[in-house]
Parts: C-alpha cells; structure tokens; sequence
C-alpha cells in the first residue's frame, strides 16, 4: 500500500522538549537531591531530565515547578516544526 491509499496521515506537529538539566545545572542540584525534594523515583527523573518520556504528568511537573521554583514554561516547550516550502 503506498502513502495516497493509507488511511493515516503523517504530520510533523513538531515537538516538546523538556528543560530540567539546564535548570538543575543553573541551580546546582543533583539528581539525587532533586529526587529527594520532590519524592519522585530516580527513573521517573531521568526521564523527564532525558526527555524520554511518553506522556506527561500534571504532578509530577507541578513537584519540579514547585521543587525548582520555575514555571512549568521553563521546563517544558514546543518546537514548532520546520515548513519545508517544497
């Protein structure tokens, strides 16, 4: 089946980056401080720092918020994607 039969459309939406690393280096945290602050397991902290994450939880961004006193812009932002004018 080619690309005009399928019946899924492939769009670049862009992408979310998160921003936690640069945050914890500006304000000289480790990852072990972090998650003890926040309460949140090491994993689910290496993700968001990483941005290997596939769905986002409201809590667990309102703890980094309220832990690394930022908002939730400084952690997380959209990339809008490049327009190809071809």
């Amino acid at each position: 089946m080619n690309n005009q039969e399928s019946i899924i459309t492939y769009v670049n939406y862009g992408t979310v980056t998160c921003s936690i690393k640069k945050i914890m280096q500006e304000r000289n945290l480790t990852k072990t401080q972090l998650a003890k602050r926040t309460g949140l397991h090491h994993i689910v902290l290496e993700r968001y720092i990483t941005g290997n994450i596939a769905r986002y939880d409201g809590d667990v961004l309102a703890k980094l918020c309220y832990v690394l006193n930022c908002d939730l812009t400084d952690i997380i932002s959209y990339n809008k994607p490049v327009k190809n004018n071809n």
